[in-house]
């Protein structure tokens, strides 16, 4: 796994770790393999991810994060879960984090981009979504949050586009964040990990418009419940990707 050398980052800002955390079960083998081969040039290390299929219904009440009658599946429970020990310990912390799930491709420049983004963008960000579903919207503003936008992307043109995203080496471009689906990779800092455990835990059932979509969507799953509060946070999202995934629904983790 390369290094990458932190010394210079963000003197005036949280120090940025440069390792990516990359939430997986320990069973999934395969996803793993496939992860380090597909990031070949990537300075990451694996998070065991709380296996919500062994966890009982006892143990997911006694958590506290969760009010009953949630429409979670056992998979969407243990990303809540392990995503709250997360955040907890960036919080407590004094780093900026990059997390990622475990079927993102991360552009190999990756590190380099975002060091660049970090210099550019020097403390204005707590939350900073590097990639996102290609089979749903990203939504933002520009001109100072006054104008929304929202984009709508082709997921299956993105599997004859891997290779060209690959060895994109284009500038990456920002919009203050509002709603995006799927937190392939992001990295948060110590005051956003506080702001969004203070806002989304206990997770409710509740329904919730979206109006990128232009409809409610019923909360069954954290990303659900965060796009409410990036409008109120320091947020952003980076254009294009630096970090896509494929979205394979019959080997997701989560949605089981």
């Amino acid at each position: 796994m390369m290094a990458t050398n932190a010394s210079t980052l963000l003197a005036a800002d949280p120090v940025v770790r440069p390792t990516v955390k990359v939430i997986s079960l320990r069973r999934s083998h395969a996803r793993r393999h496939a992860f380090r081969a597909n990031n070949p040039h990537l300075d990451f290390e694996f998070v065991d991810a709380i296996d919500g299929h062994a966890l009982s219904d006892a143990a997911i009440a006694a958590s506290g994060l969760f009010a009953p009658g949630l429409p979670y599946t056992r998979g969407a429970f243990g990303i809540a879960m392990t995503t709250h020990r997360l955040w907890s310990d960036i919080a407590s912390g004094r780093e900026r984090v990059t997390i990622a799930e475990d079927d993102a491709i991360f552009r190999p420049d990756f590190h380099d981009a975002t060091l660049q983004f970090l210099r550019d963008n020097r403390g204005r960000h707590d939350f900073i979504a590097w990639g996102y579903n290609f089979d749903s919207i990203l939504r933002g503003s520009i001109f100072n949050s006054r104008a929304p936008v929202t984009m709508r992307f082709d997921e299956a043109a993105l599997d004859d586009a891997i290779g060209d995203f690959r060895n994109d080496r284009g500038p990456v471009l920002v919009m203050n964040l509002l709603e995006f689906y799927g937190i392939c990779a992001y990295t948060i800092s110590p005051a956003g990990a506080r702001f969004l455990l203070d806002r989304c835990f206990p997770l409710r059932p509740e329904t919730l418009y979206s109006y990128g979509l232009g409809r409610t969507l019923d909360n069954y799953g954290i990303d659900i419940v965060m796009n409410k509060f990036y409008g109120a946070m320091r947020s952003a999202a980076t254009f294009p990707p630096l970090a896509v995934t494929m979205n394979a629904r019959e080997t997701s983790t989560v949605q089981a």
